[in-house]
C-alpha cells in the first residue's frame, strides 16, 4: 500500500467512526473536525515527503489544546489507536470544568464538608467551578491539576511559603469570618475578582541554540506533569532555534517518541543527532521507566539503527548537571539533586574535574539505590510531600555524596525547596561548616536540562566522547 492509499484508508476509516457523544464535520479533504458541546478534535493531513496526521483538541475552557500529536502515516493500526486515544480524550473533556478548586487545611475535615457546599452552591449559579479538599500534607501533589488553591485560616500562616512553591496558580487565604461561617457566595464573589485580576504569566521559552554548535540537532525532554506524559521536543541549530513543541499523551510507549522523530526528520532532514533525556534509569543507552512499562530496553540502539544517526539517552539529572556546568564554569566540583514536584524519589547528576561522572554502568547519582537505608524523622514519602519534611529529606538524600565526592556546588531543583540558609543549616548538623559545599536553588524551567542535552550531544558529534561504540556502523 502507497502513501495515497494508505492515506484514502485511514481517511475512510475515520470518517466512518460516527458517534452519538460528538458529530464529524469535513472542513476539507485534509481537516476533518469531531464536535461536542465542551470541545473541538481537529485531524489535519499534510502531504509532504510522507503523509504526516495532526491531532488535536481545543476547548475555550483551557487556554492550551488538551492533546496534540503528530506522526507520520506509515501503520494504519497504530494511527488507529491515536485517534481512539484522541476521541476518548474528546469524551473526557466534556467532564471538565473552566476552574478547579482545591481547599486545604491540616486534616482536610472541615475544608470537605465546606467543599461540599461550595459545589452546591456552584451548579445552584451555573457557575463552572469544581471545588475539592485535602490535608495540607497532600496538598502540593494534588494541586498539580488545579487552578486556585484557598487555604483554611488555620494554616494561613503558609501562605507565602504556597505562593512561591505554586507561582503557576492562585493561591489565596479564605478569610476567617467566611470560613467560619461557610459562607459560599463570599467565595465565589473573591474567585471572581481574583480571576478578573490575574494576569497570565509570560510564557518561558528555552531556546537551545548556541553560536558554537556547528551541527542542526534535535533534544526531546519527557516529563510527567499533572498525571500526563509531555514530551518536549526543541530543534536547533548555530544560528537559531528550529523548532520547539510538546505532545501531550495519557500513556508513554517508544512509538509516541518515534512519532515526534519521524515527523521532525521528516521536515528537517539535516538534524545530525538527537539527545534523548528522561527520567528512570538509564544504563548504556538503556531505559528502565517502570511507570511507562518501559524496562531496560535499548533506546538508543533501536532509534541509531532505524535513523541511522547518533543518538544520545541521558536521565534529566545528568542532562541538568551538565546544562548548569557549562554555564557556570567556575562552581568547581558540581552536585546537582533533581527532584520534580511530585516524585517520592530524586536523583544526582555529578560533575567532577569539568567532566559529567557517571560511574559504572551510568549508576552514579541513582538515590533511589540507598534512600532505604536512611534514618528519617517519619516515613520518608511523607516527608517528601511538603515544604517543611523536604529539607530533611535533601539533606539525607545528599549528606553521603557530599561526603563521598566533596563537590564545591551544590545547585538544587525542587520546588518544594524554598529555603536554601535552612537546608545548609540542616547539613551542617552532618557535616562541618567548612566542608559545606555553596548551595544554589534553580527554578523548574528546562532550560539546564535542554541545553545540557545539547552539550552531551556536540561532544558525541564531534569525538570528544565515546558512546556504545557498537553502534558506530549505523552512524555513518
Amino acid at each position: 500500500m502507497n502513501d495515497k492509499e494508505m492515506f484514502m484508508e485511514f481517511r475512510s476509516w475515520i470518517i466512518s467512526q460516527t458517534d452519538p457523544a460528538y458529530r464529524i464535520e469535513e472542513i476539507n479533504e485534509d481537516k476533518i473536525d469531531y464536535v461536542t458541546d465542551a470541545a473541538a478534535a481537529h485531524v489535519e493531513f499534510f502531504h509532504l515527503e510522507y503523509e504526516i496526521v495532526s491531532f488535536t483538541i481545543e476547548s475555550p475552557k483551557s487556554e492550551e489544546p488538551l492533546f496534540f500529536l503528530h506522526f507520520e502515516l506509515k501503520d494504519l493500526d497504530h494511527a488507529k489507536q491515536l485517534f481512539n486515544e484522541m476521541i476518548q480524550s474528546l469524551k473526557n473533556a466534556a467532564s471538565r470544568v473552566t476552574y478547579k478548586v482545591l481547599l486545604s487545611c491540616t486534616s482536610g475535615f472541615t475544608t470537605s464538608f465546606f467543599a461540599d457546599k461550595l459545589n452546591t452552591a456552584a451548579q445552584t449559579l451555573d457557575l463552572d467551578y469544581a471545588f475539592s479538599a485535602v490535608s495540607y500534607n497532600e496538598l502540593f501533589e494534588a494541586a498539580a491539576d488545579q487552578d486556585i488553591i484557598l487555604l483554611a485560616p488555620q494554616i494561613g500562616y503558609l501562605l507565602k511559603k504556597a505562593k512561591e512553591i505554586l507561582k503557576d496558580k492562585i493561591v489565596l487565604q479564605i478569610p476567617t469570618d467566611v470560613f467560619a461561617t461557610y459562607n459560599t457566595n463570599r467565595v465565589m464573589d473573591i474567585l471572581k475578582e481574583e480571576i478578573e485580576a490575574r494576569e497570565k504569566p509570560a510564557e518561558i521559552i528555552e531556546d537551545i541554540h548556541d553560536p558554537e554548535w556547528d551541527s542542526t540537532i534535535m533534544i526531546l525532554a519527557v516529563v510527567k506533569e499533572n498525571g500526563k506524559y509531555i514530551i518536549h521536543y526543541r530543534g536547533a541549530e548555530q544560528e537559531a532555534p528550529l523548532e520547539r513543541g510538546k505532545i501531550v499523551k495519557e500513556t508513554l510507549s517508544l512509538n509516541d517518541i518515534e512519532d515526534v522523530l519521524d515527523v521532525m526528520f521528516i521536515k528537517y532532514p539535516k538534524i545530525k543527532g538527537v539527545t534523548i533525556a528522561a527520567p528512570g534509569i538509564v544504563t548504556n543507552g538503556h531505559l528502565t521507566l517502570p511507570t511507562a512499562g518501559i524496562l531496560d530496553v535499548d533506546i538508543v540502539g533501536r532509534f541509531t539503527e532505524k535513523y541511522r544517526r547518533p543518538f544520545i539517552l541521558c536521565n534529566d539529572a545528568n542532562a541538568a548537571a551538565v546544562g548548569y556546568y557549562a554555564n557556570h564554569r567556575d562552581c568547581g566540583d558540581l552536585l546537582l539533586y533533581y527532584h520534580p514536584l511530585g516524585n517520592v524519589i530524586g536523583g544526582a547528576g555529578i560533575v567532577l574535574d569539568g567532566k559529567l561522572h557517571v560511574g559504572k554502568n551510568d549508576f552514579a547519582g541513582e538515590v533511589i539505590s540507598y534512600i532505604k537505608l536512611l534514618n528519617f524523622s517519619e516515613d520518608r514519602f511523607d516527608l517528601a510531600r511538603t515544604p517543611e519534611g523536604i529539607t530533611e529529606y535533601v539533606t539525607k538524600v545528599t549528606v553521603p555524596m557530599i561526603a563521598s565526592i566533596g563537590p564545591d556546588t551544590l545547585v538544587v531543583y525542587c520546588d518544594l525547596l524554598t529555603d536554601t540558609d535552612e537546608l545548609k543549616e540542616c547539613i551542617g548538623k552532618y557535616i562541618p561548616e567548612k566542608y559545606i559545599p555553596e548551595i544554589h536553588k534553580i527554578g523548574s524551567s528546562l532550560w539546564e536540562l535542554f541545553y545540557g542535552a545539547g552539550v552531551l550531544l556536540y561532544n558525541l558529534l564531534h569525538g570528544n566522547i565515546e558512546y556504545r561504540p557498537d553502534l558506530e556502523n549505523y552512524r555513518k
